[in-house]
């Protein structure tokens, strides 16, 4: 799951706040996967300061199906991978954007979609990997 999500179920300012209807059906019936980075740039300054927003986010985050991802076994890999497409390439993707598409690659890991408004930044390895993106 990737950020803009968050911001979208939770963020009333968000842009793609009309659209997270689409998206919420399956946040509400599938088991979601969660690598704490993700958590870390939602819970910034922004979303820190609505009251209203972050006692929704955090009882969102208790139900039972989800699971918390530990990304240590991404990290430095996402740090390299980071700058290197960001200073390298025609393609800057944040640490986070590479964290994520590290772990969708990763075959121990068994990712069916993926929930974000950021398409190109995913779309490759998500048709490499058979990954739908909603």
């Amino acid at each position: 799951m990737d950020t803009s999500i968050w911001y979208a179920m939770f963020d009333p300012r968000d842009q793609h706040r009309e659209r997270i209807q689409e998206v919420s059906e399956y946040l509400n019936i599938c088991h979601l996967v969660l690598p704490w980075p993700t958590l870390y740039e939602t819970l910034r300054t922004r979303l820190s300061r609505n009251r209203g927003a972050l006692q929704q986010f955090e009882l969102y985050l208790k139900r039972p199906n989800i699971t918390f991802l530990d990304d240590e076994l991404y990290r430095d890999s996402a740090l390299e991978l980071s700058f290197s497409s960001s200073l390298h390439t025609n393609r800057p993707l944040s640490m986070v954007d590479c964290l994520i598409r590290l772990i969708l690659d990763d075959d121990n890991v068994k990712i069916n979609w993926l929930a974000t408004f950021n398409n190109e930044d995913f779309m490759d390895i998500c048709l490499k990997k058979g990954i739908e993106i909603i």
